[in-house]
């Protein structure tokens, strides 16, 4: 499977039944970040740090001591200049309500140009 990175789309896609859905990509860093394309086209970072809570901070009831705590560290803009694959599924795999949904979005400079779906041999060619 491998290492991914989150994508939300504020941009209008073609499908409106996955908008609201958190996408994942290997078209960027592949560093578990958080990404969203918005509105107006432009590609922002959420970079976050992570901490661990000690035991002296953990509220009583399950151990949470192994799941880190995102900090986030303000948003930046990513200037990307290429093609971003970014995919979701909705339903349960064999089952007929079962739907891949993959997205290709191309940047110039910085500024989304446009997305569509993905054709099925474009994913083939990347995997």
């Amino acid at each position: 499977m491998g290492m991914f990175d989150e994508l939300k789309c504020d941009y209008l896609l073609p499908d409106p039944i996955v908008q609201n859905e958190t996408f994942q990509t290997k078209s960027l860093d592949r560093a578990l970040d958080n990404y969203t394309i918005t509105r107006d086209g432009r590609l922002i970072l959420h970079p976050a740090r992570y901490k661990l809570e000690s035991e002296e901070e953990q509220p009583p009831g399950p151990d949470v001591s192994e799941m880190p705590q995102a900090i986030p560290e303000g948003d930046a803009e990513i200037l990307y200049h290429g093609d971003i694959y970014f995919y979701t599924s909705l339903g349960t795999p064999g089952d007929d309500d079962y739907e891949w949904f993959e997205y290709k979005a191309r940047f110039t400079e910085g500024r989304l140009q446009w997305i569509q779906r993905a054709k099925p041999h474009e994913r083939q060619e990347r995997l």
